[in-house]
């Protein structure tokens, strides 16, 4: 009686003669490598260890690259940063694990944040005059911000000049 093949059966059959180049073995260890990075990041991010044992934990991989795992942790520490979040656990990791001078960053994060914050102040005097004049007054009275479209497009900007500062930081 004849034999079923199965699919994987078939194609196993069909393709044991060729191999893997070695640029194509290299670039498929990066990205195995680049998975294992990202979820170490992930769960460092998730407060499911300290950066001790994120350092711990990036040691533990075996890479002919030394550098390269050090790499895509920063590259993937750096994707998470939002200069309108809390940071630390990304400074922390990309100062004490990769060893990178983090003061641009912080820099960057609090100029941002000073910004903000004064263009903030200065859209909601703005707000309280507009509803004064309206007759809307009182120590509960506060302008929403979400309704003055050139607070919005003030953020978009601010957020586009910063995000290059930040592109500019992350490249050198």
């Amino acid at each position: 009686m004849a034999e079923i093949k199965s699919t994987l059966d078939l194609v196993l059959e069909k393709t044991r003669d060729l191999t893997l180049t070695e640029e194509e073995r290299r670039n498929l260890e990066r990205e195995e490598l680049d998975k294992k990075v990202q979820g170490i990041v992930n769960r460092y991010l998730n407060n499911s260890f300290p950066a001790s044992r994120l350092r711990e934990e990036v040691e533990g991989i075996l890479s002919k690259e030394a550098d390269l795992p050090y790499e895509l942790l920063a590259k993937h520490l750096m994707a998470y940063f939002n200069l309108d979040t809390d940071n630390s656990a990304i400074v922390s990791a990309l100062s004490e694990v990769v060893g990178l001078d983090t003061t641009p960053l912080t820099i960057l994060q609090r100029e941002y944040q000073a910004e903000k914050e004064e263009a903030e102040r200065s859209f909601a005097e703005e707000g309280f005059l507009s509803l004064k004049t309206r007759g809307v007054s009182g120590s509960a009275v506060k302008p929403n911000m979400n309704r003055i479209p050139e607070w919005d497009q003030f953020l978009k900007s601010l957020s586009r000049r910063y995000q290059e500062r930040l592109e500019k930081i992350v490249d050198d």
